[in-house]
Parts: structure tokens; C-alpha cells; sequence
């Protein structure tokens, strides 16, 4: 016997398809799809997973560049199937790879990779510290 699973990324497609869908079915006719980060360099990715605590964890942030490369043909596929609705793909992974690799091009200094109110400073627009010299993440 056992129990007999799908396999999550079906599962993961099959609900968030029809999500969409009875959104579109009860009048909703513009999607902003934001796909994933690189949550490999997130602090706790870094303190738990980094072999030096400083290094992006590669196999996590390969695993969401597959995943929003997958959400980008659905916006596409969406975009296709429905000529009056809109459909954008935001891409924070590139949001945050700038960032990361090129903090001084946006007049910001990295600080502690460790601290993991850094993050949520980044995701919820509020900079500790000094905000004109520093970037959290």
C-alpha cells in the first residue's frame, strides 16, 4: 500500500493555474507575477548553508532561476490565452542580483550579511542604519 502523491511542482502548477483562473473568471484582467529572489543569499541561507557564511548557496538560487524561467513562459502562455487581460513577470531575482554584485552603482555600501533584519529592511523599503551609504540584505 502508501499513499500515492503528485509530484509537487504539478500540484504547485495545477493550483496556482486555476487560481489565476477564477481570478480572470470574476472580472480581474491585470497580474503582476513576481517571481523569486535569490533566497541562497539571504542571511539565513548564509549562515546556515554558505561554506564561508559570505558565498550564495548556488543550488537554492538555481532552483528559483528554474522556477521563474517556468513562471515567465506561463506569463507568456497567459498573455497568449487571454487578449484582455495583461499579465507582467517582475523579475526581483535581477532586482536583487544588482543590488548584491553592485551595491556601489546604486550609491549603497553592503553591510553584515548576517542580520537578518537586513532583509526585511530590503523587501519592505525601510533602510536601517544610514540609508544613504548602506544597503541590507
Amino acid at each position: 500500500m502508501g499513499c500515492h502523491f503528485k509530484k509537487p511542482r504539478a500540484i504547485f502548477y495545477f493550483n496556482f493555474f486555476n487560481l489565476v483562473q477564477i481570478l480572470y473568471n470574476n472580472g480581474a484582467r491585470k497580474f503582476a507575477l513576481i517571481g523569486l529572489g535569490q533566497i541562497g543569499c539571504s542571511p539565513s541561507e548564509l549562515a546556515q548553508n554558505s561554506p564561508d557564511g559570505r558565498t550564495c548557496v548556488q543550488r537554492i538560487n538555481s532552483a528559483n532561476q528554474i522556477f521563474n524561467d517556468k513562471l515567465r513562459s506561463l506569463v507568456a502562455q497567459f498573455n497568449g490565452n487571454t487578449p484582455d487581460a495583461r499579465f507582467i513577470y517582475i523579475n526581483a531575482y535581477g532586482i536583487f542580483q544588482d543590488l548584491i554584485t553592485r551595491p556601489a552603482a546604486f550609491g549603497k555600501y553592503p553591510v553584515n550579511p548576517f542580520n537578518a533584519l537586513s532583509l526585511l529592511a530590503v523587501l519592505y523599503g525601510c533602510l536601517l542604519g544610514t540609508p544613504s551609504e548602506s544597503i541590507y540584505y
